[in-house]
Protein backbone atom coordinates (compact mmCIF):
# COMPACT_ATOMS: atom_id res chain seq x y z
CA UNK A 1 0.00 0.00 0.00
CA UNK A 2 1.48 3.85 -0.90
CA UNK A 3 0.48 6.57 0.11
CA UNK A 4 0.00 8.67 -3.14
CA UNK A 5 1.66 12.76 -2.90
CA UNK A 6 0.51 14.93 -5.70
CA UNK A 7 2.62 18.18 -5.65
CA UNK A 8 0.32 20.77 -7.40
CA UNK A 9 0.88 24.40 -8.34
CA UNK A 10 -0.57 27.62 -7.69
CA UNK A 11 -3.32 26.65 -10.53
CA UNK A 12 -4.13 23.23 -9.15
CA UNK A 13 -2.11 21.18 -11.60
CA UNK A 14 -0.08 18.24 -10.96
CA UNK A 15 4.05 18.63 -10.64
CA UNK A 16 4.91 15.66 -9.09
CA UNK A 17 3.36 12.30 -8.25
CA UNK A 18 5.60 10.82 -5.46
CA UNK A 19 4.53 7.04 -3.80
CA UNK A 20 5.56 7.11 -0.28
CA UNK A 21 5.79 2.81 -0.82
CA UNK A 22 5.20 0.32 2.62
CA UNK A 23 8.84 0.08 2.86
CA UNK A 24 9.74 4.44 3.20
CA UNK A 25 6.96 4.96 5.25
CA UNK A 26 7.34 2.06 7.43
CA UNK A 27 11.34 3.16 7.95
CA UNK A 28 10.11 6.88 9.05
CA UNK A 29 7.40 6.06 10.94
CA UNK A 30 9.63 3.23 12.76
CA UNK A 31 9.29 2.76 16.81
CA UNK A 32 12.32 5.51 16.86
CA UNK A 33 9.87 8.02 15.51
CA UNK A 34 8.94 10.95 17.45
CA UNK A 35 6.05 12.54 16.53
CA UNK A 36 6.70 15.83 18.83
CA UNK A 37 9.60 16.72 16.65
CA UNK A 38 8.49 16.44 13.33
CA UNK A 39 4.97 17.87 13.55
CA UNK A 40 4.12 17.95 9.81
CA UNK A 41 5.55 14.51 8.90
CA UNK A 42 3.69 13.05 11.50
CA UNK A 43 0.01 13.68 9.89
CA UNK A 44 1.50 11.62 6.88
CA UNK A 45 1.69 8.32 9.55
CA UNK A 46 -1.80 7.52 9.25
CA UNK A 47 -2.19 5.49 5.58
CA UNK A 48 -6.03 6.37 5.96
CA UNK A 49 -6.59 9.42 5.93
CA UNK A 50 -5.80 12.18 3.21
CA UNK A 51 -3.31 14.91 4.24
CA UNK A 52 -2.71 18.35 2.96
CA UNK A 53 0.28 19.76 3.27
CA UNK A 54 0.01 23.97 2.02
CA UNK A 55 2.59 26.22 1.42
CA UNK A 56 3.94 27.66 4.53
CA UNK A 57 4.62 24.35 6.01
CA UNK A 58 6.34 22.99 3.41
CA UNK A 59 10.35 24.71 4.29
CA UNK A 60 9.32 22.79 7.74
CA UNK A 61 8.83 19.42 6.20
CA UNK A 62 11.71 19.86 4.32
CA UNK A 63 13.76 20.01 7.43
CA UNK A 64 11.94 17.38 8.89
CA UNK A 65 12.96 15.18 6.56
CA UNK A 66 17.04 16.91 6.88
CA UNK A 67 16.54 15.66 10.38
CA UNK A 68 15.28 12.38 9.74
CA UNK A 69 17.30 11.15 6.57
CA UNK A 70 20.58 10.30 8.46
CA UNK A 71 18.56 8.44 10.51
CA UNK A 72 17.22 6.49 7.88
CA UNK A 73 18.57 2.97 6.40
CA UNK A 74 21.25 3.78 4.11
CA UNK A 75 19.21 2.30 0.78
CA UNK A 76 16.46 4.96 2.06
CA UNK A 77 18.38 7.85 2.06
CA UNK A 78 17.76 8.26 -1.09
CA UNK A 79 14.55 8.42 -1.34
CA UNK A 80 14.29 11.03 1.54
CA UNK A 81 17.23 12.96 -0.72
CA UNK A 82 14.63 12.92 -3.83
CA UNK A 83 11.78 13.76 -1.87
CA UNK A 84 13.26 16.86 -0.37
CA UNK A 85 14.38 18.08 -3.83
CA UNK A 86 11.04 17.84 -4.82
CA UNK A 87 9.70 19.62 -2.37
CA UNK A 88 11.96 22.36 -3.04
CA UNK A 89 10.55 23.17 -6.39
CA UNK A 90 9.72 26.93 -6.35
CA UNK A 91 6.45 25.62 -8.31
CA UNK A 92 5.04 23.95 -5.45
CA UNK A 93 1.79 25.45 -3.80
CA UNK A 94 0.25 22.36 -2.10
CA UNK A 95 0.86 19.26 -1.48
CA UNK A 96 -1.99 16.78 -1.70
CA UNK A 97 -1.63 12.46 -0.19
CA UNK A 98 -3.49 10.12 -0.13
CA UNK A 99 -4.04 6.41 0.10
CA UNK A 100 -3.95 4.40 -2.68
Amino acid sequence: MALDCYFKDRAGLIVYHYPINDSLHKSIFSRNFQAIGFPILARLKDYYNDHIISLDEIPIIINELKTLKPQMPEQLQNNIAELIDLLSDVRIYEIECFCD
